[in-house]
């Protein structure tokens, strides 16, 4: 792939964000409701069209690494691992690579992904998509997860 075609997309982690996310309500207590609570809620402003945000989360005890793409008025969250080794889909400097037509690249190994369904377009891991993460609109903010647990 040629220069020409992949552009960077600026991702900021939840650790260097100063606000756009409102943590999800802890509990003591470990049941299987507590299991099921958002993971972040994140206000609708803090996400321009066609950005890519990178989101690093608490899980019950678990830390994992979620991406919310927005494009046009279609929110869309996955987790943000590649199918095929497992690994990050962005940069080591925390940004994401994308097609001139808006496709998700692994920084790692190159395969392609839809930032709708999270299918794979191209290289490693076909037929292998990424993993959806739950989110809904509430009022001004996009509340994400839960995480489907196995």
């Amino acid at each position: 792939m040629d220069e020409g075609q992949v552009h960077n997309v600026v991702q900021h982690n939840a650790s260097s964000c100063t606000g756009p996310l409102d943590p999800a309500p802890t509990s003591q207590i470990h049941s299987a409701e507590t299991l099921n609570l958002p993971l972040a809620r994140l206000r609708q402003s803090d996400l321009s069209e066609g950005q890519i945000l990178g989101l690093d989360v608490t899980d019950g005890r678990a830390q994992r690494r979620i991406l919310v793409v927005r494009r046009g008025d279609t929110v869309t969250a996955f987790e943000n691992r590649c199918p095929h080794a497992g690994w990050p889909l962005d940069t080591f400097d925390g940004r994401f690579l994308t097609t001139q037509t808006g496709g998700l690249i692994c920084a790692a190994h190159m395969a392609v992904f839809d930032t709708q369904t999270g299918a794979c377009l191209g290289g490693p891991g076909q037929g292998r998509g990424l993993t959806p993460v739950p989110i809904e609109s509430e009022g001004d903010s996009w509340v994400i997860g839960p995480l489907a647990h196995p």
